[in-house]
């Protein structure tokens, strides 16, 4: 799931989709995922916004569950079940191998601001009479 969604939306969609029916408010979402709060709820907001989530209050808490009225359901919870079966898949295996340092960039002599054969004109501070 990392290599298709951010890690984020990732595992909100494991939460959300992998039980259908189920209703979680953000904290329980937060505290499930190990993921920050405030990045719970930005990420809520997205999906909401594009109609994937649904949201409720019961006037304490917001209860988000997926909308399985939305044309995605189905593909995105398929997702979820296939990669369900899956190993999980290694960060570092998603970075880019280290390649040598000195063929990415050539380095450039440093240049200094005067050449050092020129003369220090100290002249230059002095007042003219």
């Amino acid at each position: 799931m990392e290599v298709l969604f951010p890690a984020v939306r990732a595992e909100l969609f494991r939460l959300l989709f992998a039980s259908p029916t189920g209703e979680y408010y953000v904290r329980e979402l937060a505290l499930k995922s190990h993921l920050a709060l405030h990045t719970v709820q930005d990420e809520l907001r997205k999906l909401s916004a594009v109609g994937l989530v649904i949201s409720r209050s019961n006037g304490f808490h917001r209860f988000y569950q997926a909308n399985r009225k939305h044309p995605l359901y189905r593909h995105i919870q398929k997702i979820v079940e296939l990669s369900e079966r899956f190993p999980r898949t290694r960060h570092t295996a998603l970075l880019r191998p280290p390649g040598p340092r000195d063929s990415r960039r050539k380095r450039r002599p440093k240049r200094s601001h005067l050449p050092p054969d020129r003369p220090i004109n100290w002249g230059t501070l002095q007042r003219k009479s």
